[in-house]
């Protein structure tokens, strides 16, 4: 697998442009950390013959099974496999104003998940970067929303958030079952075509809103 996971190539493509670093070391380490308790999730799910999280029971068996080695190849993906609607500014508007009232709620232990992605979310929106928009598909609209989210508010942002939490690309023709072929292959190209087609999927997102069903 090539080493440059956390390079975004320009659109364009002339080599003036060459790659750009988007995502330090820490970063990359809190996205993994985040992805492999999500996959987590969906494993434990899988026990229940229900589907879940937006993943039929057969992709979510698919993860399930996963070896240990493969689940940590898949959780270094440079974005995040889950989402909580980090496309939606309203909702999370929504968020910031209740975020100013007493009485916060607090989390139970089966929530702790949210906590994490919502505290990775608030950290890669502290940068003036294109984090937020590659690794959590983050319209502007929304990263300036998140940035009026104060640190103490974060519980009450996972509380609400995690009804709403759902497979990244649930619903794709390609993407999970790529990421079940990628693993089970011996090619390493496999999980750097998946990376790629991740990036471009949020890329599309960015640019038509369309990339979920593209």
């Amino acid at each position: 697998m090539r080493d440059h996971a956390d390079r975004v190539e320009d659109e364009r493509g002339d080599a003036q442009y060459g790659p750009r670093a988007v995502l330090d070391a820490a970063a990359l380490d809190c996205i993994r950390e985040a992805n492999l308790g999500f996959l987590a999730l969906v494993g434990r799910a899988a026990r229940t013959g229900l589907p879940r999280y937006g993943l039929d029971v057969a992709t979510m068996a698919d993860v399930a099974g996963l070896e240990p080695l493969a689940r940590r190849a898949v959780a270094s993906l440079p974005y995040t496999l889950f989402n909580l609607r980090f496309e939606d500014k309203d909702f999370w508007h929504g968020v910031v104003q209740d975020a100013a009232r007493p009485g916060a709620a607090s989390l139970e232990d089966d929530a702790t998940f949210a906590r994490t992605a919502v505290f990775l979310a608030w950290h890669l929106v502290q940068g003036d970067g294109a984090a937020p928009a590659m690794v959590l598909g983050m319209a502007p609209a929304v990263v300036e929303v998140w940035r009026r989210l104060p640190l103490s508010a974060l519980d009450l942002a996972a509380t609400r958030a995690l009804p709403l939490l759902e497979a990244r690309w649930g619903a794709h023709a390609r993407f999970w079952p790529r990421l079940s072929a990628a693993v089970r292959g011996e090619a390493p190209s496999r999980l750097v075509d998946l990376r790629d087609l991740g990036l471009h999927l949020l890329a599309a997102q960015g640019l038509g809103g369309t990339a979920g069903s593209a």
